[in-house]
């Protein structure tokens, strides 16, 4: 066997002094010996990069604990954008998020539920934006009136679900209901029920109507009075008296008309014979 690799060794030397080419057998050797070198150098480069990732996350984690026990990630803002009908402090205090906790302890989902439990939105997104930032993005459902009853005013939309209640008008360009006997909710999003039903699906036509000819935000008011008539006030200070909705759909054009033409502070009586009996109020 020595004889034999000493001969082998001789060959390879008498080859290389020749300037021949290596045997398969040399070229396969020659090659895994090359794969056995790349292999441990693959190791080697992985095992350093892997140490040198260690290295960075600890000390990313080592400085998020440093910083999180400074407060560098309590919330020191909430910002509300997109409210109208409800201001911001009562979005905040809905969501239960407080200035000054961990913003990786605000559970977005449990402040989403909340907020949509206070009123009916049509989008929601709540953000968080590091180092301290809360961002609660939203659109509300548009009402088309809002209901005076019992001290309190209920945001309704043309299907009568309630959008949001409160103690005070917030919104200025929709109508305010006045007249109901009775008004009767059960929860954000649900239909509200207002007594006389008949009178008020009077009023939500007419409504519906102004809204559609784009006439809504000049309505400040509509009354249900109690010899069952109908006042629609107007910003201008107009008062609109009509009988029903046909009564309405007879007098749209003539109501149009003032309405173009901002008549105010006069009181219009279209309930009363084939003509309207104005004066001023």
């Amino acid at each position: 066997m020595k004889r034999s690799k000493k001969k082998n060794s001789s060959e390879k030397k008498i080859r290389k002094l020749q300037n021949l080419e290596p045997t398969k057998q040399e070229l396969r050797e020659q090659r895994r010996r090359q794969r056995k070198a790349n292999k441990r150098k693959r190791i080697m480069k992985g095992l350093v990069t892997m140490l040198i990732i260690l290295g960075i996350i600890g000390a990313i984690g080592f400085g998020v604990y440093q910083a999180a026990n400074l407060g560098i990630f309590n919330v020191a803002e909430i910002e509300v954008v997109g409210n109208e009908i409800v201001d911001a402090q009562t979005v905040v205090e809905a969501s239960g998020i407080n200035v000054g906790e961990s913003i990786f302890l605000i559970d977005v989902n449990q402040a989403n539920y909340n907020i949509n439990a206070l009123m009916n939105l049509d989008e929601l997104e709540i953000s968080k934006i590091m180092p301290d930032k809360i961002l609660i993005r939203m659109v509300e459902s548009v009402p088309i009136c809002a209901v005076n009853y019992d001290n309190k005013v209920y945001y309704l939309s043309e299907d009568k679900t309630l959008i949001e209640d409160g103690e005070y008008l917030r919104k200025t360009d929709i109508p305010l209901i006045f007249g109901s006997d009775e008004v009767t909710i059960t929860e954000i999003g649900k239909e509200v029920v207002v007594e006389p039903y008949w009178r008020f699906d009077t009023i939500m036509n007419i409504l519906r109507d102004l809204k559609k000819d784009s006439n809504l935000e000049k309505i400040s008011e509509v009354r249900m009075t109690e010899v069952n008539t109908y006042e629609i006030v107007t910003k201008n200070g107009t008062v609109f008296i009509l009988w029903d909705y046909n009564n309405y759909i007879d007098n749209k054009a003539y109501i149009q008309n003032n309405l173009d033409k901002n008549t105010s502070n006069m009181i219009i009586n279209l309930a009363v014979g084939t003509k309207p009996v104005i004066k001023p109020r």
